[in-house]
């Protein structure tokens, strides 16, 4: 027994050291906010090891990556002099020992506070007696195998979590290839956002996202600044104030100094986000710790039971079981693994909480605009009258909304890009904002917008656009009008289209068993239609932002639990209410996206995607509690059948260590062998 066990533990070991091998990586730092103020502070990456964990929130609960490397030399030293002792010089057994106390220092402190200040008898207390006991009986050798095979998992947590640092780092600097405008020599110059230095100016409008750190030269504004509280925080700004990376512009137009550019932003950007992703592996180490501290009783009993009925050394094999310590430390390896393999596949997962509550979804919710159909539209057809033509209306509409990002004014820049139609300059004094644009083209006075503004502008429609716009009205696609020097010449017709692969996932997920349902604040007839194409059978349409969340909490009431897909921003409402909130906006907004889960590459199969890892992510926990419950089950059993010895229960502690904290990194290393094919 004793042999087959140290087989099994040294195959353990070999795996995870040459898996620790494979995914070692430097340690990362990140910047947090204070919410005191607007500037940023530096905090380490954490780990909580259970022995600094306290329910006193004035106590210190963390130690840093790097503490969790040397705790593990220690141990792998002390293991060292262990071995030393036993095959060439005994007295070097007594440093190995002085390391293994040093190890243990933390929960003596702990067990020493549970007992004078709690009143309480927990799991600190009782693993304070575990070592000084197993030394008490000779088995030097094995209670290093196992501290070192416990520190070695919880190195392996810590340097999980730097991993997800340095990923989600990755996945902000994607958003840099972005176009921004900046002044130089009194002109607005267009460059991509990797490429803005300190110092430069930039020029930000209403509806965008400030992409560097800086202070306001010129202008005023309103920014919603969630990334910095976690919550909806509307603040004024205006010259001489400073403003932050990741925060959104809602109103008003600035001219920035850059202070901080390039990957001076990315930490500040990362914080809130990696804050959130972490937040559930915490509470996962909550939960095995609380469990631990309900158990310990129950083993004092169970060892006390067998010291009397066998012997005392038999008694102590109890307190090694291995259930407590291998959920401690793979339960949150395993959901890290499984964060990081989403970014990896382009998913980020901003709270790990939304992996668990997606397995007991049976209800999505696809918002239509942004979601199931593409966020721009297409330019289909451009009606003319007035004897102006389609390449002179689509001329002066690009014009108009050249330096415009919404959706419209992308699709029709498009539009006269594939046209290859020369777009004329603007004059800025005369540029309006409404519900369009009024601009100066070659001296002509241009209007661009939508029928209502034409009306705001007293410009009457013609009748050749009537039937045009009584069409548009029925099903539901656009019109936006083009007037130059007071008379409407012609409309630019467009359309939304279904976004790729939508058909096949809505397919997928009716397999899966889900029910599905579209909302949105469209007319009936155009939501009907959509309904019809990808086969769903529940739809509402019309519906206000407020509807939304409302619909929701009322399929809650009928016991749905309810994943909600929608644009990320625009959706906050119900993407709150929801259990699980998931953004199709891409990687551009997801600082400010207020979903639990972005899917980066904007595409809707990628949600299968997060399906299935929620799926393997649930199958893995249950694998780990298995291979961590079988260990304890045979050394409880062991004890009070076959006497087994505190020794073989020991090498059973590391098999049933070893094999939960491989499990927990197979799906990882099964993803570095998938993107190798």
């Amino acid at each position: 027994m004793i042999i087959s066990g140290l087989i099994i533990g040294g195959l353990s070991i070999y795996a995870s050291i040459k898996t620790h091998k494979t995914l070692n990586n430097k340690e990362l730092s990140t910047t947090v906010f204070s919410k005191k103020n607007d500037y940023p502070r530096k905090k380490s990456l954490a780990l909580k090891h259970r022995s600094y964990i306290s329910s006193d929130k004035n106590n210190d609960t963390t130690i840093t990556q790097a503490s969790a490397s040397k705790n593990f030399s220690i141990a792998s030293a002390s293991l060292g002099f262990v071995v030393a002792g036993h095959i060439l010089f005994a007295p070097l057994a007594l440093i190995g020992i002085g390391g293994l106390a040093y190890l243990v220092y933390p929960t003596w402190k702990r067990a020493y506070y549970d007992v004078t200040q709690k009143r309480r008898f927990t799991r600190m207390v009782l693993e304070s007696m575990v070592l000084p006991a197993t030394l008490l009986t000779g088995q030097y050798f094995a209670a290093a195998i196992a501290y070192w095979f416990l520190y070695f998992a919880l190195n392996m947590v810590a340097k999980a979590k730097g991993r997800t640092t340095q990923n989600l780092a990755e996945v902000f600097i994607t958003p840099s290839n972005r176009i921004v405008y900046i002044m130089r020599d009194g002109a607005e110059v267009e460059m991509t956002l990797k490429d803005v230095q300190v110092g430069d100016t930039l020029i930000i409008g209403a509806g965008e996202i400030i992409p560097a750190d800086g202070t306001i030269i010129e202008g005023s504004a309103t920014v919603d600044q969630r990334l910095l509280t976690g919550e909806a925080q509307l603040v004024e700004k205006q010259k001489g104030d400073l403003v932050f990376a990741a925060t959104m512009l809602l109103t008003g137009r600035i001219l920035v100094d850059v202070e901080k550019a390039g990957e001076q932003t990315i930490a500040s950007q990362t914080s809130q986000v990696l804050n959130k992703m972490t937040t559930f592996t915490n509470t996962l180490e909550l939960r095995s710790i609380d469990t631990a501290d309900r158990l310990a009783l129950p083993y004092l009993a169970l060892g006390s039971a067998a010291s009397l009925l066998t012997k005392a050394g038999n008694g102590l094999a109890i307190f090694w079981a291995p259930l407590d310590d291998a959920l401690y430390a793979a339960g949150p390896l395993g959901v890290l693994n499984y964060l990081n393999i989403a970014l990896r596949r382009g998913i980020l997962i901003k709270d790990g909480r939304a992996l668990e509550t997606l397995r007991q979804v049976d209800t999505i919710v696809f918002d239509k605009t942004g979601t199931l159909t593409e966020e721009t539209p297409s330019v289909v057809k451009v009606h003319t009258c007035q004897d102006m033509s389609e390449q002179d209306i689509l001329r002066y509409a690009a014009a108009a909304e050249h330096k415009q990002m919404h959706p419209i004014a992308l699709a029709i820049l498009a539009a006269a890009s594939a046209q290859n139609i020369d777009i004329p300059t603007i004059s800025e004094a005369a540029y309006e904002i409404g519900h369009g644009l009024k601009v100066i083209i070659d001296d002509h006075t241009v209007r661009v917008g939508s029928h209502r503004f034409m009306e705001q502008q007293a410009l009457p429609l013609p009748e050749a656009l009537q039937t045009a716009q009584d069409d548009a009205h029925q099903l539901g696609y656009s019109l936006v009008y083009v007037a130059v020097d007071d008379v409407i010449v012609g409309a630019i017709e467009l359309h939304t289209t279904v976004r790729a692969n939508t058909v096949a996932t809505i397919t997928k997920l009716k397999q899966f068993g889900y029910k599905i349902y579209i909302i949105s604040g469209d007319h009936e007839k155009p939501t009907q239609y959509l309904a019809q194409q990808l086969g769903i059978d529940h739809y509402f349409a019309e519906i206000l932002p407020e509807g939304k969340a409302n619909l929701l909490k009322k399929m809650q009431q009928n016991g749905q639990v309810v994943c909600y897909v929608g644009d990320g921003i625009n959706d906050t409402i119900a993407l709150k209410q929801a259990e699980v909130s998931i953004s199709l906006r891409g990687a551009s907004t997801i600082a400010t996206d207020t979903a639990q889960v972005v899917l980066m590459n904007g595409q809707l199969d990628q949600l299968v995607e997060l399906i299935e890892i929620a799926k393997s992510l649930d199958a893995t926990y249950k694998a780990t509690v298995v291979a961590s419950a079988i260990p304890t089950a045979v050394i409880i059993g062991g004890v009070f059948t076959v006497h087994l010895t505190l020794a073989t229960a020991i090498v059973y502690y590391v098999a049933g260590m070893g094999l939960s904290i491989s499990n927990a990194m197979l799906p990882l290393l099964n993803e570095f062998r998938r993107n190798k094919k």
